[in-house]
């Protein structure tokens, strides 16, 4: 790029970038304040992404030979094979160029569909962590319950027998009235002790506000502040002078009211022991988890709750995302492959009088496709490191303009994904140099020299 065509290129990308990235950035502000449809900044966030990678794409000229130049600095040191490789890496700047582009634009397609899957599995999971606090909750199916039925014999250690789950917790439960304002209103209030809390809740911030001055409440009990009376429930709907007054907490994803076992032996001391809370292990299917815990109870008069379905569900969506990268890393490999073995070809048929010369001055043939190797994983280092730093930045917008509506991005990164990306296209570095370096190293160094 030299010239009047040089300088209009670098204009028209940066116009093309900066635009871009506005609007990416316009995007990714209005799905995270957005609740509802995000089909609008979502459109917004497409056509920006493409704008401003159009723009990378074309500017690409200017700064990619300085990034491979920086890279054949750094290797200089490592001896004769590297510091030759290099060299001859930065000769032909535009060549280079072309070809890492070529690589980065499928390793950042692959890279940005990995980020995505895993930010929207952290983001989602997060979401449900808030919402549902509880893998499965298992309870009495009508109402007025705590008051009249308790755990049929044997269920809890029935459930925990389920491949898949990892802790059960009988939980003891009765109907407590509370204060507040426009008269007292009745919650189904379970014991739950800060340690167990810890063992299955997904909220940690449920075990650390459990205390004995505490009532734990739905957060739409926001209103309801200071200190509250709470008692069991009475026919005149009063409380006794007595009553114990306790902090309410709101806590998000709460249906029922949670205080300690000590608080629920002073207000209702012969509270039944009639829930079930019901974690599951690292990787359970949590809808078959569910399905079995329901076929468990039976015909009792108990039901069985949670978000596995739900969780199920996203895993399987994200699942087949991760399938799609899977197909799209098979092509950035097939682009390594093609291009940096062409780019290695021309440079073997340019150079093969310099190559008979080195050759004839003591280089070695292994020495001679080391060149040659070193040459092929630098350009594919540079398009492979590239497109996963761009790959995680549109990853990362995509997933926040389109989960904003769950009420948190959460962005994260699929090391694995990342680094089977990493190795997959410096092998394919590594591969694309085999035949361009046996055409050299087999060339017999009188027969290149003596060629016009």
């Amino acid at each position: 790029a030299h010239g009047g065509a040089g300088r209009v290129r670098l204009v028209s990308a940066v116009v093309l970038v900066v635009l871009g990235a506005a609007m990416l950035a316009c995007a990714v502000a209005l799905g995270l304040k957005t609740q509802g449809n995000p089909l609008g900044p979502l459109a917004i966030g497409l056509l920006g992404g493409a704008v401003s990678f159009a723009g990378v794409l074309l500017s690409a000229v200017f700064w990619v030979p300085p990034v491979v130049r920086g890279v054949q600095r750094g290797i200089a040191g490592l001896g004769p094979v590297p510091r030759l490789a290099g060299a001859n890496t930065v000769r032909n700047p535009q060549r280079t160029a072309a070809t890492s582009t070529a690589l980065l634009i499928g390793v950042t397609l692959v890279v940005m569909m990995s980020t995505g899957a895993a930010s929207a599995r952290a983001s989602l999971t997060n979401a449900l962590d808030e919402h549902y606090p509880v893998d499965i909750v298992v309870k009495p199916s009508a109402p007025g319950a705590p008051a009249t039925v308790t755990l049929p014999t044997g269920l809890a250690s029935d459930i925990a027998a389920i491949d898949g789950v990892s802790d059960v917790l009988p939980l003891r439960s009765a109907y407590l009235q509370v204060g507040v304002p426009g008269g007292p209103a009745t919650i189904v209030t379970r014991a739950l002790a800060p340690a167990d809390a810890a063992a299955v809740m997904r909220d940690p911030a449920v075990a650390r506000a459990l205390a004995d001055d505490a009532i734990l409440v739905p957060d739409a009990w926001q209103a309801v502040s200071g200190t509250v009376p709470v008692s069991p429930v009475a026919d005149d709907r009063s409380f006794p002078a007595d009553a114990t007054t306790l902090h309410p907490v709101p806590v998000t994803g709460l249906t029922d009211a949670l205080v300690t076992p000590a608080t629920m032996d002073r207000i209702a001391p012969d509270a039944p022991q009639d829930a079930l809370y019901v974690s599951l292990a690292s990787g359970a299917d949590a809808a078959d988890v569910l399905r079995q815990v329901q076929d468990t109870l039976g015909s009792a008069n108990f039901l069985a709750v949670g978000p596995g379905a739900m969780r199920a569900q996203y895993d399987r969506v994200i699942g087949v995302m991760l399938e799609v990268v899977v197909g799209l890393l098979g092509v950035a490999v097939l682009i390594a492959l093609l291009g940096v073995t062409n780019t290695l070809s021309l440079s073997v048929i340019e150079r093969r009088r310099e190559s008979a010369t080195l050759r004839a001055i003591g280089l070695t043939r292994g020495a001679l496709r080391g060149t040659l190797a070193v040459e092929g994983v630098l350009i594919a280092a540079v398009g492979a490191v590239l497109g996963s730093v761009f790959g995680l930045l549109y990853g990362w917008a995509g997933a926040a303009t389109v989960l904003g509506e769950v009420g948190g991005f959460v962005p994260a990164v699929s090391w694995r994904d990342l680094a089977l990306v990493l190795v997959v296209a410096l092998g394919a570095g590594l591969l694309a140099s085999v035949l361009p370096a046996r055409s050299a190293a087999r060339t017999p160094p009188v027969a290149a020299l003596a060629e016009e």
